[in-house]
Formats: C-alpha cells, sequence, structure tokens
C-alpha cells in the first residue's frame, strides 16, 4: 500500500502533457460585392417564323413557258416568277372584241329606234305598245353590250395573269412546276415565298408572367435578343409586338412574337433560338458570382471575410445572370465574399486570402 501511495504522489507531481496543435487558415478565393445595374430579364426558346408566307398559284389554266427566278432567290413584290403562254388569252381577248363590236353596233340601232318612237308617241302616231317593246329592246341590247364589255375586261384579265408575279418581297423556294408543265388554277402551287425582312421570333412565357411584361410593354416596347443555342452567339435584337388573347391551358404557358429587322437574314424560319426578353433595369443592385452562395437549413447564405476570419451571413437573393446573383438583403458593395474553398470553412474559422479581392470580372 505504501508503494502504491508513493507512485500516486510521485505521478501528481508531475505536469500532464498536453499536444496543443492549431488548425491551419483556410486557403479561399474572394471577391468583392459590386453595385451596378441589372437588366430584368426573361429567357425562353423561341422558333423563327416568317411575317408572311405565300404559296403562289396561277388564276389562269396554260403551259408555263418560262421560270424567271433560280431556286431559293430573293425576290421583291411585283417581280415577273413564272410565264404562262398567253396566245389562248389573247385569242380569246379578239372573240370577245368582235363581239363587242356586234353588240355595240346592235344597242345603237336599238337606241335610235327607241329615240324615234319616243318622239312619235308624243306626236301620237305610235302606240303605246309598240313604242314599249322598242323601248325594252333597247335596254337588252345595252345589257348585253355591258355583258360583252365584261368578256372583254375577263379576257384582258386572263393575258395579264398569265405572268404570275410575286405578290410579297421576301425568300422563294424552290420553282415547284418549270417550264413545259400545264399548271391549273388556284390547284397547283408554283413555289411557296417566305417573307424574310421582317421576320417573327415566336416564344412562350408563363402565365405568371403575363402581368409584369403587359405592365412593361404599356411604357415601352420591351427589347428581345436572340441567341444561337450552340454558340451563343447573339442573331438579332428585336422588339415585343405580340401578346396572344389567351393562355394555353394545357400548358400554363402564354405565347408572345417579337419582330426583328433581320437586315442580313441570319435567322431562318424554322430556326430554334434562345430568347431573352429584356423588360427594364435594376439600379445600383448588389450582385455577388452565384458560386459564392450556399443552400443552408436558414436558406441562402454566403461566408463574408472580416481580416483573417471567415462570418457566415444569411442573405436574401434575387435574380440570376450571367453566373451572377442578386442579393436584396444581406450584403453590402465592398464587402468580401468567399467564392471557392467555402466548404471548408467554419463559421469564425481563420482563412488565407489566395488572391486579392478582384470584383466578380464581368462587366
Amino acid at each position: 500500500m505504501v508503494f502504491v501511495a508513493a507512485l500516486v504522489l510521485c505521478s501528481c507531481g508531475k505536469p500532464a502533457l498536453e499536444k496543443t496543435s492549431a488548425v491551419p487558415p483556410v486557403p479561399v478565393e474572394v471577391v468583392a460585392v459590386e453595385s451596378r445595374d441589372v437588366p430584368v430579364e426573361m429567357k425562353a426558346i423561341g422558333a423563327v417564323e416568317p411575317v408572311s408566307t405565300v404559296q403562289l398559284k396561277s388564276k389562269v389554266q396554260g403551259e408555263i413557258l418560262d421560270v424567271h427566278f433560280a431556286d431559293g432567290a430573293q425576290v421583291k413584290s411585283g417581280e415577273l416568277l413564272f410565264s404562262i403562254d398567253p396566245r389562248p388569252f389573247q385569242a380569246a381577248l379578239k372573240r370577245a372584241e368582235a363581239n363587242l363590236s356586234i353588240a355595240r353596233f346592235a344597242a345603237d340601232n336599238a337606241t335610235e329606234q327607241a329615240e324615234r318612237y319616243t318622239s312619235l308617241i308624243k306626236s301620237g302616231v305610235a302606240s303605246k305598245e309598240q313604242t314599249s317593246k322598242i323601248l325594252s329592246t333597247a335596254e337588252a341590247e345595252k345589257s348585253g353590250f355591258a355583258a360583252r364589255q365584261a368578256d372583254v375586261d375577263e379576257a384582258r384579265l386572263s393575258i395579264e395573269w398569265s405572268e404570275v408575279r410575286s405578290p410579297i418581297s421576301g425568300r422563294a423556294g424552290a420553282a415547284l412546276l418549270k417550264a413545259g408543265n400545264i399548271v391549273r388554277p388556284n390547284v397547283d402551287t408554283l413555289t411557296v415565298i417566305n417573307q424574310m425582312q421582317p421576320i417573327y421570333v415566336v416564344f412562350s412565357l408563363p402565365e405568371n408572367s403575363l402581368a409584369d411584361v403587359r405592365q412593361w410593354m404599356n411604357e415601352g416596347k420591351p427589347a428581345v435578343s436572340a441567341f444561337d443555342p450552340e454558340s451563343g452567339k447573339l442573331l438579332g435584337t428585336g422588339e415585343l409586338t405580340f401578346v396572344d388573347n389567351k393562355v394555353d391551358r394545357a400548358s400554363g404557358m402564354i405565347t408572345f412574337k417579337a419582330t426583328f429587322p433581320n437586315a442580313d437574314e441570319s435567322l431562318w424560319p424554322g430556326q430554334f433560338v434562345d430568347v431573352t426578353v429584356k423588360l427594364a433595369e435594376e439600379k445600383s443592385a448588389a450582385v455577388i458570382p452565384a458560386t459564392a452562395v450556399m443552400e443552408g437549413q436558414r436558406g441562402a447564405q454566403v461566408f463574408v471575410v472580416k481580416g483573417d476570419t471567415a462570418e457566415l451571413r444569411k442573405v436574401s437573393v434575387g435574380r440570376a445572370f450571367d453566373g451572377l446573383t442578386v442579393i436584396k438583403d444581406g450584403l453590402q458593395p465592398g464587402d468580401l465574399v468567399i467564392t471557392t474553398g467555402q466548404l471548408r470553412v467554419a463559421p469564425g474559422g481563420k482563412v488565407a486570402v489566395k488572391s486579392p479581392a478582384a470584383g466578380s470580372g464581368r462587366k
């Protein structure tokens, strides 16, 4: 017992060996909160549609003599595209003009007789019955003359229609009937013409966006940009010009149309594009890279660097755009937020900044 007590007393006389190892600071990258004007935008997928599409058809029947455009060519309104053999219509015109001459002679003769009998009945020489018959004949001959004049006008119109011209300016497709074919009136399609300048981009947005869009349309036409889905290249900028008058109940979406000048024809009918609708700008908004925002039990939060210490701060976020996030509350311009390495950082922990605050790097 004495030996054990001595060991205890001996051990109490020696200080305990404590190993204290300080936790090294976590290397992080930071950026400063920026203040900038942020566009209020909506994004969608759109399809390019021509403002006008014409299926060109002939109004007369006949043999096509010539095609005056190359397949896929740009054509102008009134430009001659197809020539149909006019000879049958020219012959019909001569026949109609001959019948018109006969009808004119008959009408003039009947009018003279009617005038003569009108004078005779005033003198009491001619009977009322005979005079009435002569007057009726004169009116009938006048009507016959008018009918023959209509035949002449129709024949001339057929000759005019033997030249098929473009009703709009646009880009023609392939000629579906070539020289030598017989075209049927209002049946056979000769070619299809799409108006390319201007052109529509059609897209849909959720119905809950309608109020915002209509509000900004009352103040001016919102700008709409179209981008290539693969390369992200800007294909054109236009204006929002049409809102459909109903919501698609199956999808809960509403259709919009934007009109683009399309001077260089970057937009092509049937093409799919990424659409951005710019409604307005939010002035002097606080923005940070989206990578700085973390989702926790309390919602969105970020690490803010104070000296060499990381502070976990709850924030209220707004829209995201181009890799940036708008911060509505919780940060001020100039605050340093961690963008890389925050998963290893503990609230109140030490950090070592690897690079100086250089902003978001986006202008």
